[in-house]
């Protein structure tokens, strides 16, 4: 590992600033491109602001605005101003913002005001004493950072029922940019697409604008088809995929990865075919990453030459500053080849620990006896094997995983679950289908309740993120359980065996058109049902944004395309339906030909 002095993460921008003014920091979703002396210009006149209202060192404020310049402005001006910024995703329900702003400790947020369009740069105070102050923008920060100081306090999944925030210090963001393998070079472009409050966002941001080069924002709820066109105009020279994502990329479009320089996937285990696959495709190199957000995104990296085809793709080895090795207790079975044990990650990348969870950080990060005095190992909670300079991953020891990249504890989403009056038991489990992890929900109604699934649903729409519903909900007589009398979850059902068994479904509504026919087949296939009718909601039937991609490139290889953001909008087959056809009968009144339609889901 390497020891050099750190520079604060904002100071190094600044640096490049001062360097290349006229250079582009940022390329927005739009394609307009701000400069790096724009860039510092906003960021300090925000900047300026947050210190009028006292921010300093350690003082929390959140940002609640979507990925894109907005919100790396917002990044960068807290850090100047010293203080610490949280990513609140916007999309966020109105509940789980105000749990995150209340447990951090949030004093202030940026974010739109009301009637404001939601990339609006506006400060509200969030203490007692009522709206944060306003000064002229040409009052300029100036604030001494410390490399120890929280740069950031980014939240995951709790296994007690709340989310937990990880703070994580400019020290640590360095030691994750400078690992020789994903360094940036100046002019270089860094693709934007991982949303802000996921901790790939910090190497998307950061190892742009800390090296000369641009963070280039990819458009929200695109098809693989539109991503593709996208990577083909700005050819980035880094991207970041999650697992789910990066399937579908080489299933769909895998010739636009040769639009990218280095290709980075993580987030949950990897296809070893689809992983090959796209190493065939000419580039600079492919990487396969693993890290926990406590480690500062990435702790370690597999290129494609230490992959063995005929195995799983592993998770590598430690980057320049980091350090890897298995627990001295195993977990493996009895008979295997190799030891199984818990994944213990040191270095300067390990983040300080827990906000407001002095035991939780104590006993997840244990001192590091091979490492400088007051040094720490994080306790993974991952299963891993270490065999000729690599580690392998093996799974978990507890509950957690790992959905569309983000770590969910299924605990939480059963927390919040048996905060419904009406509900009496809960079990909430993971069932792979394919490529993809879905989530389903069990439940009995409590005495005298009645258990509605809608209303359910209604329920954790109203408190979590959506990537952390389950994907159907199944309302149980009894709850089978286990000899200590908890949740028997081997024998839950199987909840998706049929349409029928779904509970928030209405009448079956048959296709009565080729197209609609076609689209209750795709959906069927996506969705790994028997049947789907044309008033079935998609996201009633389990549908979510990672599947609706897939669902889209499914569709225009049958000569129906679709962008993301309509499909979003049309949401049952009779509405999907609607629009294409109107869009048929446009182009066919203009004289402008009709590709067929292939009236097969296979």
């Amino acid at each position: 590992m390497t020891t050099e002095p750190t520079t604060p993460i904002h100071q190094q921008f600044a640096d490049w600033a001062a360097r290349f003014p006229a250079r582009a920091a940022v390329v927005d979703d739009d394609l307009t491109e701000i400069s790096y002396a724009e860039l510092d210009g906003r960021a300090e006149a925000l900047a300026a602001r947050l210190r009028a209202t006292g921010i300093g060192p350690e003082d929390r404020v959140a940002v609640e605005l979507p990925r894109g310049a907005a919100a790396i402005t917002a990044f960068l001006a807290v850090l100047k101003a010293g203080g610490c910024y949280v990513p609140v995703d916007p999309s966020y329900p109105d509940a789980r913002k105000d749990l995150l702003r209340t447990d951090a400790g949030c004093r202030v947020r940026i974010g739109p005001g009301p009637d404001e369009p939601a990339d609006a740069i506006s400060l509200r105070s969030l203490e007692a004493d009522g709206a944060a102050a306003s000064v002229p923008d040409r009052l300029r920060a100036d604030c001494e950072a410390d490399p120890d100081n929280a740069a950031y306090l980014m939240y995951t999944s709790g296994s007690t029922g709340r989310p937990k925030g990880v703070v994580v210090s400019h020290r640590n963001i360095d030691a994750l940019l400078s690992d020789h393998r994903i360094a940036v070079g100046p002019g270089e472009t860094v693709a934007h697409l991982a949303p802000t409050a996921f901790d790939a966002a910090t190497f998307e941001i950061w190892a742009a604008l800390t090296a000369g080069g641009t963070v280039a924002v990819l458009p929200a709820r695109l098809s693989v088809a539109e991503l593709g066109s996208r990577l083909r105009r700005v050819r980035p020279d880094w991207l970041f995929l999650t697992t789910g994502l990066f399937h579908l990329v080489v299933d769909q479009d895998l010739d636009a990865l040769s639009a990218v320089g280095t290709v980075i996937t993580g987030g949950d285990v990897l296809s070893p075919k689809l992983f090959g696959r796209a190493a065939g495709v000419p580039r600079r190199q492919l990487y396969a990453a693993y890290g926990p957000t406590e480690t500062t995104t990435f702790a370690s990296l597999c290129p494609t030459e230490r992959v063995d085809p005929a195995g799983s793709v592993p998770i590598g080895s430690p980057l320049d500053n980091a350090a890897m090795e298995l627990a001295e207790t195993s977990t493996g079975t009895p008979g295997d080849d190799e030891k199984v044990a818990e994944i213990l990650i040191g270095g300067a990348g390990v983040a300080r620990g827990y906000h407001n969870h002095p035991r939780l950080t104590a006993e997840r990060f244990v001192p590091d006896p091979s490492g400088a005095p007051g040094s720490r190992r994080y306790r993974s909670g991952d299963r891993g094997t270490f065999q000729d300079g690599i580690f392998g991953f093996r799974g978990r020891i507890d509950r957690q995983l790992k959905i569309r990249g983000h770590r969910i504890e299924l605990a939480e989403i059963e927390s919040v679950l048996a905060d419904h009056a009406d509900v009496g038991q809960v079990a909430v489990q993971v069932f792979d289908l394919g490529n993809v992890k879905r989530l389903g929900a069990f439940v009995t109604a409590a005495a005298d309740g009645t258990v509605n699934a809608s209303v359910l649903r209604g329920h954790l729409l109203e408190r979590l993120p959506e990537y952390m519903l389950p994907s159907v909900f199944t309302v149980l007589d009894a709850m089978p359980l286990d000899p200590n009398g908890k949740p028997d979850r081997s024998a839950l059902p199987y909840p998706w065996a049929s349409r029928a068994a779904m509970a928030e479904l209405d009448e079956y509504v048959a296709p009565a058109s080729p197209l609609e026919e076609l689209l209750c087949e795709a959906w069927a296939d996506t969705l790994g049902l028997d049947q789907v009718g044309t008033a079935d909601n998609y996201y009633l039937l389990g549908g979510d944004s990672l599947r609706s991609v897939d669902l889209l490139g499914k569709l225009r290889k049958q000569g129906v395309d679709v962008a993301a953001h309509e499909f979003f909008s049309h949401q049952t087959v009779s509405e999907l339906a609607e629009l294409v056809e109107s869009r048929r009968t446009e182009s066919s009144d203009s004289g402008v030909a009709v590709p067929p339609l292939q009236v097969s889901a296979a």
